[in-house]
Formats: structure tokens, C-alpha cells, sequence
């Protein structure tokens, strides 16, 4: 077996007296689609915020491969576009953020809007695209970075079928690429469609 891109270990984390996380250990490997279930509040944008190295836990280890240095994109559940620009404009803005330039930034741009379907709004404000339509710009955003681990916060949540289906596939095709996935999700269809494993989190620990 592949060593793990992501490795935490024995992830303590408290708000105050409330424990969110209590001794939690996961491995990530590449070219899987990892789940991740659990009730609202029970820690699991918490626990992809510490995959991401953006939150710090208060004791316990996280570990990343050296391959995968700065690429490893979230996708949050809350839309992180401007309204006022097209969609074309959202996606040169976080590609210019990444340091992608040129000739490979209009090819990934490119890419990105056919893959997810958005190629004939790409002109079109945000501000006029459906609720499916923007959540799957937002997830083209973080994919400028072509990842080697991609984290995701409920990613269909709220979806058209359609919509779904386009965010299932893109994830079954960066999984075959060998990029390692982590969903979170209620969906319990979509994660049996797309996930090669499933944990629950539980009152702060893994089951």
C-alpha cells in the first residue's frame, strides 16, 4: 500500500470546556475518497480545517508527504466567490492567488469550466448563476491549485441531480488520478457512490 499524503494522530481539540475532537487518528491515501459522517457539531469542518493546517489542535500530530506541500485545496460550504464577476473572472482571480499564470492558467480555466459544466455561463456574472451552479464554480476555484489532496464540506449540499452528478464524477476522476479525497457529507447515496471508505464522527471521536 501507498504511504499516506495526510496522517493525523491522537488530534485534541476543545472550544473552551467543549472537547470537538477527542484523540482523533486517520490516515489519507492517495487515490482514495475518504468519508466523513457525523451530526451538525460534531467537529467534522473542524476536522478538515486541521487536515488543511489551518486550525492548530491543542495537542497531537499532524503529518503531511513531502509531495504534497502547498497542494492541497478545501472546499468550505460557504461560497467563496465575488457576485459581480463572471465566472471566467472568479477563476483567473484565484488562479493569479496561486501563482498560475499564462498560457497553463487559461488552460486549467479552461479545463475546470468544461469538466463542470460551466463553460457556456463562463461570461456570466456569479450573481446570476443558480445555487448548483455556483457551488460547483466554488469547487472549480479551489481546483486551480490541481491538488494532491482536496477536502470538502458538503460540497452537494443543496444540489440539483444534475449538479450531483457532475461533482460525483469530477471526484471519481481526480480519485483515478491519484488525488486524495476527503468528503464530508449527509448524503449517505452519495457517499456510498463515491467514498471507498466511511468514518463517523461521534461526540468528538472516530468510530
Amino acid at each position: 500500500m501507498d504511504a499516506p499524503v495526510l496522517s493525523l494522530k491522537d488530534i485534541v481539540l476543545s472550544y473552551g470546556a467543549e472537547r470537538v475532537l477527542d484523540s482523533v487518528s486517520l490516515d489519507v491515501y492517495p487515490g482514495e475518497v475518504l468519508g466523513v459522517r457525523g451530526v451538525n457539531g460534531a467537529g467534522k469542518s473542524t476536522l478538515l480545517g486541521i487536515m488543511a493546517g489551518l486550525i492548530a489542535p491543542d495537542s497531537g500530530t499532524r503529518t503531511v508527504s513531502p509531495e504534497l506541500k502547498s497542494r492541497i485545496a478545501l472546499v468550505p460550504q460557504e461560497i467563496a466567490l465575488y457576485p459581480s464577476l463572471t465566472g471566467r473572472q472568479n477563476l483567473e482571480f484565484w488562479a493569479e492567488a496561486y501563482g498560475l499564470k499564462g498560457a497553463p492558467k487559461k488552460a486549467r480555466i479552461g479545463y475546470l469550466l468544461k469538466e463542470l459544466n460551466l463553460q457556456d455561463k463562463a461570461r456570466k456574472r456569479v450573481e446570476t448563476y443558480s445555487g448548483g451552479m455556483q457551488r460547483r464554480l466554488n469547487m472549480a476555484a479551489a481546483l486551480v491549485v490541481t491538488p494532491k489532496l482536496l477536502l470538502l464540506d458538503e460540497p452537494t449540499v443543496g444540489l440539483d441531480t444534475e449538479s450531483v452528478s457532475i461533482m460525483l464524477s469530477l471526484i471519481t476522476r481526480l480519485k483515478n488520478a491519484g488525488c486524495a479525497v476527503v468528503l464530508v457529507s449527509h448524503a449517505g447515496d452519495e457517499m456510498k457512490l463515491a467514498c471507498d471508505r466511511v468514518l463517523e464522527l461521534k461526540d468528538g471521536r472516530l468510530l
